[in-house]
């Protein structure tokens, strides 16, 4: 008899050492084996900006802009609308009170009229405003930012869904905290950004473990990324197999206990 308890207490040991991941696959931004653990430092070489690439302004982007003169209150009316309401509170107001690119690239301002933004920078789209209002106000004030940064995350993360930043840049550590980090059973080696542009798809894969990402123009996302985290296929296959084989392993266990002691009171 105690040799048939020693067989399912094996064969429960093998199973939980099979199905459990590495501790090294669940770490994030590892370094190598030669390196210092606790510090880490990376030298941009000439020409290269250790900060988020600048996200240049395309089609379907919305902008929520407001234009003011400081000089003359009185000329602001000639601006005034809907898109310079300050009653904007929540999301869905500043957008429906936002400026759409349109497929052309352009905004429609008041008075101004069409305006091309596509292909600048939210800074620079908002110099540009800001130039051609002069012309009509004083001391124009414009203020110009981008309302329409949403990443969505599917796959194995503990919150998944759409999430939208008031930034201006950001990169996939802060959407994963947005989404409550991986489960124990996402493919942190396996993580992919699927990008859509007028002009191509992209897939672009990351591996969240290699410290190296931190130095390259993946590591920050784009308006309308989708961040998909895999599962590690092995471990979760074998975690919906160990559901059943623990109930089945618990009830082998009360058996043997049961035969054990009816064997003993015999005697």
């Amino acid at each position: 008899m105690r040799s048939y308890r020693w067989f399912i207490y094996l064969i429960i040991g093998a199973f939980v050492i099979v199905s459990c991941t590495p501790q090294k696959d669940l770490m994030y931004l590892q370094l190598k084996k030669n390196q210092d653990t606790s510090y880490y430092e990376y030298n941009y070489t000439e020409g290269n900006a250790n900060y988020s690439p600048e996200y240049l302004l395309k089609e379907r982007d919305v902008l929520y802009i407001t234009i003011q003169s400081t000089a003359n209150v009185e000329s602001n009316r000639a601006f005034l609308n809907n898109n310079n309401s300050y009653s904007t509170q929540n999301e869905s107001s500043i957008y429906l009170n936002s400026y759409v690119i349109d497929k052309n690239g352009e905004v429609n301002l008041p008075n101004i009229g069409k305006v091309k933004l596509t292909g600048l920078s939210v800074e620079q789209a908002r110099q540009k405003i800001e130039d051609l209002v002069a012309e009509w106000i004083v001391q124009p004030v414009v203020m110009c930012k981008m309302v329409n940064f949403k990443v969505s995350v599917l796959g194995d993360v503990n919150r998944p869904g759409t999430y939208t930043f008031y930034q201006g840049s950001v990169n996939v550590f802060e959407v994963i905290s947005a989404a409550g980090d991986l489960t124990y059973y996402g493919n942190r080696a396996e993580v992919k950004i699927v990008r859509k542009t007028s002009l191509k798809d992209e897939i672009i894969e990351i591996d969240l473990r290699d410290v190296k990402i931190l130095t390259e123009p993946k590591y920050y996302l784009q308006p309308g990324d989708i961040l998909y985290v895999r599962s590690n296929k092995v471990t979760k296959s074998l975690s919906y197999f160990s559901q059943p084989l623990s109930t089945i392993t618990s009830s082998l266990g009360l058996i043997t206990t049961i035969v054990t002691l009816i064997f003993a009171l015999k005697k």
